[in-house]
């Protein structure tokens, strides 16, 4: 075999060799096995998504409600809803927005003789004509003690007259895109011209829950307003909250109540990563803190959205050094629900902060911190943690290779040192196989090599070992050059 020949199927192996490596470092990337259903988001983290418009409904007592989200800025649950119907006294939650939208909150105004009357027969403070009072206690005497008193007076103080008041209510409300709405009061007095839809309300409570210390007001348990120069300090007991007993998760609201079978509530509340406005109207009692509960735990499985991360996924492969492992899967301890404006991932992205990890770490171990966006808005934060255990790898390690790879190099070196060797040993064994035959050809005195005249070649063997010198050699190159001239 010519020497060419050997060296091209020695490049062949080494490539052998060095492909099978290639394999075996692929084959020992992470996989992970996520939920099938599992997109990635912006920033290339499995989500999974979640929430069905279809899912089934729970039973409502009352005649009209509606679940309105915060997030993606539209209905997900509908019960007659554009069914005109009375609002009770959450009309009060627009007249607090408007008296401080309009008003300085520690002005002092002082009580007509109308609003200690008009309504006298609803709930009241019980306000005197000429009674001065700050708009802050008189928007808590509205939302806490539903003071109907309170609210017109607040009516008065923003527009003048209620009448006044309930054209600029209007005019708000329709500039919200709140059509089907009609008010002629302040505080939600029954009257045939005073309406409006569950859809409509829910948009009008979105809107002026925006405003953070409205919505902290609403949820106050108690308020004392200080004496003021016609009467003694009054304390206040939140109505809503009484009615609706289980207040986790809400963060405002206001109650209205005709009697015990025409009622209503508007309520906004928070649950894992999800904002959403419920409104129920023309309820009962002991239906309506049942409804919103039941809505609140509806949310979650009618609302579209997405998981932040997919079950079983990894959201970050960290280098390791000094480890057995030099990557290791870093997950968090708690998962985020994120609700897109647009129901897409692409709107998610995540951030992972951590410092340089060493070995050795254990499973469930707090490395940084796995923050979630929809848009530029945080709405998840949470630990990063380890999802393995990584013990203290050997010497390479500290360059980050790890025990495996170390295995693996090695391997390839010995591999392709017995190669070598066992080529070295193949063109060993050839060698010795021409020089056999060369032997052979030796002993019978001639070479099977054909002369110009027919005759055989007149070399002759050197020695013991049949090898020619050179110099025997030439001189039979010589007697064959004389014995071609003695014939010619």
């Amino acid at each position: 075999m010519k020497k060419t020949e050997i060296k091209k199927k020695n490049i062949i192996g080494i490539r052998i060799i060095a492909a099978i490596l290639m394999l075996i470092l692929v084959s020992s990337a992470f996989v992970f096995a996520a939920d099938e259903n599992a997109v990635k988001c912006r920033s290339g983290v499995l989500v999974t998504p979640i929430g069905d418009l279809e899912a089934e409904a729970p039973e409502l007592a009352a005649r009209s409600a509606a679940m309105y989200s915060l997030d993606m800025e539209r209905f997900v649950y509908e019960k007659d809803a554009d069914k005109k119907i009375d609002p009770y006294s959450t009309t009060k939650i627009l007249t607090c927005w408007l008296a401080l939208e309009n008003l300085d909150p520690q002005e002092t105004v002082t009580i007509s003789e109308a609003a200690t009357r008009e309504y006298e027969n609803g709930m009241t403070i019980y306000l005197k004509p000429g009674e001065k009072i700050a708009v802050i206690d008189l928007i808590y005497a509205a939302m806490l003690a539903s003071g109907n008193d309170a609210a017109y007076a607040l009516g008065e103080a923003v527009a003048g007259s209620e009448s006044a008041f309930a054209d600029l209510m209007n005019e708000t409300v329709k500039s919200w895109g709140c059509n089907d709405t009609h008010f002629v009061n302040a505080n939600g007095w029954k009257n045939d011209e005073h309406y409006t839809t569950v859809r409509d309300m829910a948009i009008i409570t979105a809107k002026c829950l925006e405003n953070k210390q409205l919505g902290e007001i609403s949820m106050e348990k108690t308020h004392v307003i200080p004496a003021t120069n016609m009467t003694e300090a009054r304390e206040l007991k939140n109505y809503f909250r009484g009615v609706m007993g289980n207040t986790k998760n809400l963060f405002g609201g206001k109650s209205g109540t005709w009697d015990d079978d025409d009622c209503g509530a508007v309520a906004g509340f928070r649950r894992k990563g999800l904002s959403e406005v419920i409104v129920v109207l023309g309820d009962t009692e002991k239906g309506r803190p049942k409804d919103v509960r039941s809505l609140i735990e509806f949310s979650h499985d009618v609302t579209p959205g997405f998981a932040v991360p997919a079950e079983g996924s990894t959201v970050e492969t960290a280098w390791i050094r000094h480890g057995e492992k030099t990557k290791a899967a870093l997950t968090v301890d708690k998962v985020t629900y994120a609700y897109p404006h647009n129901n897409t991932a692409g709107e998610i992205t995540t951030e992972v902060v951590y410092n340089k990890l060493e070995a050795p770490l254990r499973k469930g171990d707090e490395v940084g911190d796995f923050i979630v966006y929809v848009g530029d808005k945080v709405v998840g934060e949470h630990k990063l943690i380890m999802a393995e255990d990584i013990e203290t790898g050997w010497l390479p390690s500290y360059l980050y290779i790890s025990n495996k790879v170390t295995k693996m190099i090695l391997g390839v070196l010995a591999a392709m040192i017995l190669l070598i060797l066992l080529l070295r040993i193949i063109n060993r064994n050839r060698r010795r196989k021409r020089v056999a035959l060369k032997k052979k050809y030796s002993g019978k005195g001639t070479e099977p090599r054909p002369s110009g005249d027919g005759s055989n070649d007149s070399r002759s063997s050197s020695g013991n070992s049949g090898r020619q010198s050179a110099k025997d050699k030439r001189e039979a190159r010589k007697r064959l050059r004389e014995k071609y001239r003695a014939k010619h």
